[in-house]
């Protein structure tokens, strides 16, 4: 089973690469489609591996883009809260 953090985690680098498209980006796009696309942990393996080979820069400037995208992602972090409405009440 994919790890829900996953999911967010590449479906965001995923629309940020789509957004800011730079040369060099095409294997690390493929490899976070496929990863996407299968779920496969070698997959997504592959796709953190693409992103770590990416020129320091970009790397770094997509990760905080990340970052603030997922941090901004209310219902990411609503899910995770005990007492959110949708809830059953713990005992």
């Amino acid at each position: 089973m994919t790890d829900p953090a996953d999911l967010r985690f590449f479906t965001a680098l995923q629309g940020l690469l789509a957004e800011s498209a730079a040369p060099g980006d095409a294997a690390c796009r493929a490899a976070v489609d496929r990863a996407l696309e299968t779920g496969a942990p070698l997959d997504l393996r592959s796709a953190r591996l693409e992103l770590d080979a990416l020129p320091a820069d970009r790397r770094d400037r997509l990760l905080a883009q990340l970052h603030a995208r997922m941090a901004g992602d209310i219902s990411a972090i609503w899910d995770l809260l005990p007492f959110a409405a949708g809830k059953q009440r713990p005992h």
